[in-house]
């Protein structure tokens, strides 16, 4: 009898493991489940490049690039800018109240860094809603539309006529760029806007933020 009764309780020892893991098991799966189905957080939106322009007397600005609207013209931007190829470079145009040029090589207008890339602009097929209004940057080029290269030029006045004929890709971020823009930009010029003062850019550097952007895709320059 006291035997029967041992193995009696040995059967339901063997019984209450096996219940225990399978309700580990159990409350494992359903945890897997819920996590599995429960909504992801959204991801934190990347900030867009900010390029900064530092000038020889240590002056700054500050411009946020738009990689949505003009995105090879900032991988180009940041390209140029971060290898160094806009050290020491000038603005060698000022049209007082209209905008000042820089980042060419030659400071005379002709020069580029060996190669072009497509306007990114309504008149060439790309939809880049940035305004040429007070502050922003945009690209110069030739009379084709895909012949812009390293020159750049800074809007110190709102000319929306430009809009939709060359690719601007990003604005001045605050006060004291637009300061400096503005002080750059009151400069004394010859006849061919060419500053009496030498306007110097010592660095052109942009902040990623840890994001990886590609090489620009470029064209053989006619």
């Amino acid at each position: 009898m006291q035997s029967r009764k041992k193995g009696f309780f040995s059967s339901w020892k063997r019984i209450a493991i096996v219940a225990a893991a399978g309700a580990v098991l159990l409350a494992a799966a359903l945890i897997l489940i819920l996590k599995l189905t429960e909504p992801k957080a959204p991801e934190e939106p990347r900030p867009n490049p900010v390029a900064t322009i530092t000038m020889s007397d240590g002056r700054q600005m500050r411009f946020e690039l738009y990689p949505d609207q003009a995105p090879n013209t900032v991988n180009n931007f940041i390209r140029l800018s971060n290898s160094g190829f806009y050290n020491n470079l000038q603005f060698f145009r000022i049209v007082a109240g209209v905008f000042i040029q820089g980042g060419d090589p030659n400071n005379n207008g002709t020069g580029d860094p060996g190669y072009a890339i497509r306007g990114e602009f309504e008149e060439n097929g790309v939809n880049n809603t940035v305004s040429h209004m007070r502050g922003a940057i945009s690209m110069a080029r030739q009379s084709g539309n895909d012949t812009a290269g390293s020159q750049f030029f800074i809007m110190q006045g709102s000319y929306p006529e430009y809009d939709g004929r060359y690719a601007a890709f990003g604005m001045i971020q605050d006060e004291q760029s637009l300061a400096v823009l503005d002080a750059i930009g009151s400069q004394p010029t010859d006849s061919t806007y060419l500053p009496l003062t030498r306007q110097v850019i010592s660095t052109i550097r942009v902040e990623t933020f840890g994001v990886e952007y590609p090489e620009p895709e470029t064209l053989d320059r006619k």
